[in-house]
Order: structure tokens, then sequence, then C-alpha cells
């Protein structure tokens, strides 16, 4: 240990003759960054000796020389201030004494301040000392405000030229403080918008913008400040422009939909215009139950008819979207068409209880194209059989079964009814139309 020690020490010694005789006559003649005479001595000893110190992370050794530096001759070097802040970081991150460590954290902030003054650079420093102050003290209120303000200042001075950890630090620190109502709904949605305008614009360029749009989406989402009010502010201007963009198209489609604003016209335009750019039955789907929600059958059945044909769908998924279609068909009053998507339904599931529901339902509803008073009644008689088969296979749904039951009872032709066509309860019929099914004769019970 003690070897090593006096390597570097021997080594800090060497660089600082070479650097004494090629720098110090300059500083005295021409008053440099130096400093002059023995100032610029003095200043080009400490400079060349922390710096040995600090190349092998010898940060006890290194402050003190850095210090000289820091103090006498600030404008010698701007590495210095950047060599400062990393030894400063550790010693913050290793004091255990409460007001020490403030101490140190007080002279962080200095030397970005110092920084500043000497080097300029405005905006890339008060990013990195807003990030900084909020590492240290962003359980104190006040210093997220300060921070909020450096790294505001610091994005509009650089724009594009920021970095993402500026980027997700600063809205972090705006949705902070808006919970902590220092900030009202409408400033940090106007930041979220800056910065997202921002980044929109670097996606390209590297991996990291993604995940750091990813993370500020995130952060803003959970904190519910997106109304759709807010989100049409920021996205109905762009549509037009952006409809073709699938990558547009699906941020719209995330932030609407996790906002709960899914009935919003921009939210379903994007999401149609979706379907258009990358059609598949998931989305097809997907567009079904947003015009269930928006009582809009007919488009609901439109989508749905796309999504039963897509290819690589389990049937147990395909017999639940043909009992959707089989219920929007039924509210479009298209009872010949839920009737054949009730039996794909069926087909798919054989124990499906709440299709056979929607089955009878769809063929009580279909009886006034069956001619006349007997024909039509006679539609109970089949509706009834699926009724009763609905909750021999699916007990779930006995008790709906057994209501339709008991309520279509009455609705049976009567006994002279039955027997005017020479007919007797338990004989075969057919039914005609598009219902088309053989059942039982059953008359009504006086």
């Amino acid at each position: 240990m003690k070897t090593k020690a006096l390597k570097t020490i021997l080594l800090a010694t060497i660089s600082l003759l070479f650097a004494l005789a090629a720098f110090s006559q300059k500083g005295i003649e021409d008053g440099s960054k130096y400093g002059k005479g023995q100032d610029s001595i003095n200043c080009i000893k400490n400079l060349s000796l922390y710096r040995e110190f600090f190349k092998h992370s010898n940060y006890k050794d290194a402050i003190a020389p850095w210090r000289v530096v820091f103090g006498s001759c600030p404008a010698s070097s701007e590495r210095m201030y950047v060599e400062g802040i990393t030894m400063y970081r550790s010693f913050i991150e290793s004091e255990s004494n409460p007001a020490r460590k403030e101490q140190l954290i007080d002279t962080m902030l200095l030397i970005y301040d110092r920084r500043i003054e000497y080097f300029q650079g405005e905006g890339n420093v008060l990013g990195r000392k807003g990030i900084d102050l909020l590492r240290y003290r962003n359980q104190e209120i006040a210093a997220v405000e300060q921070a909020y303000k450096y790294l505001k200042r610091s994005i509009e001075l650089q724009k594009n030229k920021s970095s993402d950890a500026e980027m997700v630090t600063f809205i972090n620190a705006s949705v902070t403080l808006n919970q902590k109502g220092k900030m009202d709904d409408n400033q940090s949605i106007e930041d979220y918008f800056m910065v997202t305008e921002i980044i929109d614009g670097l996606l390209d360029l590297s991996s990291r913008w993604p995940k750091a749009k990813e993370s500020i989406d995130d952060m803003m989402l959970a904190s519910g400040l997106l109304t759709c009010d807010a989100l049409d502010k920021y996205f109905v201007p762009q549509y037009e422009a952006n409809k073709t963009d699938k990558a547009f198209l699906e941020h719209v489609i995330k932030f609407y939909s996790s906002a709960g604003c899914d009935r919003a016209n921009v939210y379903v335009n994007a999401s149609e215009q979706m379907y258009k750019i990358a059609p598949g039955p998931q989305s097809a789907h997907q567009l079904a139950v947003l015009f269930i929600a928006k009582s809009d059958f007919q488009k609901a059945a439109q989508y749905l008819q796309m999504a039963v044909i897509g290819e690589n769908i389990d049937d147990e998924t395909r017999a639940t979207w043909y009992y959707e279609l089989t219920i929007v068909s039924t509210a479009n009053k298209e009872y010949c068409e839920a009737i054949v998507w009730a039996n794909e339904a069926i087909a798919r599931k054989s124990n499906y209880g709440k299709a056979y529901i929607a089955l009878g339902d769809a063929i009580i509803a279909s009886r006034t194209n069956l001619g006349g008073d007997f024909e039509q009644r006679a539609a109970f008689w089949v509706a009834a059989d699926k009724y009763a088969k609905a909750k021999s296979v699916d007990p779930s749904v006995t008790a709906d079964a057994n209501k339709r039951l008991n309520d279509y009872l009455n609705q049976y032709p009567n006994h002279e009814e039955v027997f005017f066509r020479d007919m007797k309860d338990g004989d075969s019929y057919q039914v005609k139309g598009c219902i088309n099914e053989y059942t039982t004769v059953r008359s009504r019970k006086e």
C-alpha cells in the first residue's frame, strides 16, 4: 500500500516538473488563466497534483489541491469543475453526518454556479445542477421547486440538445409539485407537451429516447393529469397531418384509452385509421367494442364480422366474438343474421349457454317474417327448445333460461289452433323462414 502511494506521489512530482517548465513562465509574463508570478506556479502545481490523484480515484488526496485551484484560479480549467462534481458526489454519498452532508451539497451547487460564471454553458450546466439537486434533496419541496426552475430553463435553452435525463427529471419535478399543490394542472400539462414535442423529433436518433418517452408518458398517466379536454387540445391539431403515422396513432390510442377518453372523436378516428394501416382480428374487435360503447351497432357489426373471419383465433375467442355479433345484430334488428351468428358461436363452443339464450331471443324476434299468427307463435316453441338446451349445458344461465320459459308459455298457440291444423301436442313441426328448424308442438294451457 505504501509503495503504491509513493509511486503516485512520484508520478505527480514528475508531472509537476514538466508542467512548471512548460507553463510557469507564460503565466508570469501574460497574466493567463493560471494567474501571475507565484500564483501561476501554485495553480499549475495544484492542478497537476489533484489530477494525478483523481486519475487513480484517490479523491481524499485530490480534494486539497483541487480546492486551491477552485479558489485561486477558477478560470484555469472547465474540466476541473466536472471532476469536482464527481468527487463531491462521492463525498456526499459516503457522508453519514446530516449537517456535513448538507454542507457538501451546498458546495456541489456552488461548483455548478462557478462553472457557469467562468465557462458559460448555462443550459447544459443548469440541467445537471437540477438533476443533482433532486438527487440529494428530493424530499424538500423548496428544493424541488428550485430544481424545476433550473431544468425548465435548461430545456428552454437547449431544446433538442437537452439530455433524456433532464427531460425525465423535469417532468418528475413538475408532477411532484402538482401533487403537492404547488403547481396547477395546466402548467404540468403544458410542461409535458413541451417535452413531448421535443422528444418526438428525437425518437429515431437513439434507443434512449423511446425509453425516456415511455417513462414520461407513464408518469403523466399515473398522475391523472391528462383529462379528455387536455388530450384534445394537444392531439386534435396534429391529427390530420399525422393520421397515416402508425406511431402517432398508437400514441393517441394509448393516451385516450388510459385516460378513459375512449369515446372522444379523435380516439375513434385514430382507431379506425389504425385498422386501415394494420388490419387484423384483434384491432377489428377492439373497434367493435368501441362502437358498442358508443351505441353505434351498425359499425360494431361491421368490425365484428371482420374480426371473426381473422386467422389464428382460437375457438373460444371466436365463439365469444360470434356471440357478441349475435347481440349486436339483434340490436340492429337483423334477426336472421343474428340466428346465423349464434349458431356459429355454438358450433365452436357447445356448452355456450349465453349463445343458446341469444339464439332463442333472435328466433322470437324474427317471427314476424313467418306469416300468420299461428306460424309466428310456433317460433316460441323453437325458442323454448334453445332455452332448455342453454340451462342443460350451462347451469350458470338457469335463472335466465327459466324466466324466459315461464314468460313465453302464454305465447304458444292454444289447443283449438293446434287441433284446427290437425295436430296434437308432441307432434313434430317445421318452423320455416330463416329459423328453419323442426320442433315439438305444445299447446297453451288455458
